[in-house]
C-alpha cells in the first residue's frame, strides 16, 4: 500500500547524481519525473523516456537497464527504490 503524495530521491549515476520524483495517487505511481541533467546527452539523457515508461509499466524500481546507459539506469533504480520506501 502506497501513501498518496510526491516523493523524491537521488542516487549516483554515471557522471553525477540522478534524481527521481514520483507522484503516487490511488495506490500507484501516477507520474515519474527524472533529473538526468548530469548524465551524458547521447546515452544517459537519451534513456529518460524508456526509464520513465518502465517505472510506470512495472510500478516498481525493478526495471531493466537501458543498453549503453547502465550506470544511469542503476542510479534511477536506486533512487526510485528509495522514493518508494518513503511512500510506504
Amino acid at each position: 500500500m502506497l501513501k498518496e503524495g510526491t516523493y523524491s530521491a537521488r542516487a549516483r549515476g554515471m557522471a553525477g547524481f540522478v534524481g527521481v520524483t514520483l507522484t503516487v495517487a490511488d495506490n500507484k505511481i501516477s507520474t515519474v519525473d527524472l533529473d538526468l541533467s548530469t548524465e551524458t546527452p547521447q546515452y544517459g539523457q537519451k534513456a529518460e523516456k524508456t526509464l520513465k515508461q518502465e517505472i510506470l509499466d512495472k510500478q516498481s524500481a525493478h526495471i531493466d537497464a537501458v543498453t549503453g546507459a547502465t550506470f544511469t539506469s542503476n542510479g534511477v533504480k536506486e533512487a526510485t527504490s528509495e522514493a518508494l520506501k518513503q511512500a510506504k
